[in-house]
């Protein structure tokens, strides 16, 4: 039986169902939900990339934020920069990752889940996704679509060692 879920989030339309599907198991066996969002700064910014497409996210922070968002196109300042961005572009980056933690821990509790705690880091993805899911004691890992290439990651060379002997669990995605 499953003791602690972690599932991960990148406010896409297919990381919410990897979300319905960790609620629908967590409250089946009424475990605790940790989810857990991957932050990216840098050259790409790849949150910045994932959220241009989720526009009601980026429209949140910025009626929640007093940062000029012509950041956001790279017109006020180069996102794709060598060297980590202006605190500006960290501090909007920080923002939607708060802000897809918080819809997604939102939709678990609404899906009946009672416990859901929150967490995210920043670095490779892949790592960060087991660091996390170790951090919280998880046995089993929920990845949406996007999670399919950081699986194929986590399989090989000594991220399947972190798996095998560190983090023992199960990974499950979703398309």
């Amino acid at each position: 039986m499953k003791q602690h879920i972690f599932v991960a989030t990148d406010g896409s339309d297919t990381a919410m169902k990897a979300v319905d599907l960790a609620s629908e198991i967590a409250t089946e066996f009424g475990v605790p939900l940790t989810v857990g969002h991957v932050l990216q700064f840098g050259r790409p910014s790849e949150e910045l990339a994932r959220m241009a497409d989720v526009e009601h996210i980026v429209e949140h922070v910025r009626k929640a934020s007093k940062v000029d968002f012509e950041i956001m196109t790279g017109t006020g300042g180069d996102l794709f920069a060598d060297t980590r961005p202006s605190g500006d572009v960290v501090r909007v980056i920080t923002m939607l990752g708060e802000e897809i933690l918080r819809r997604a821990a939102d939709r678990a509790k609404e899906m009946g889940v009672t416990q859901v705690e929150t967490v995210s880091a920043q670095g490779d993805p892949a790592d960060a996704i087991l660091d996390m899911a170790e951090a919280a004691g998880a046995d089993m890992i929920v990845l949406g679509h996007r999670g399919l290439g950081r699986l194929k990651t986590m399989l090989l060379g000594s991220v399947a060692h972190k798996v095998t002997q560190h983090a023992p669990c199960t990974v499950v995605s979703v398309r």
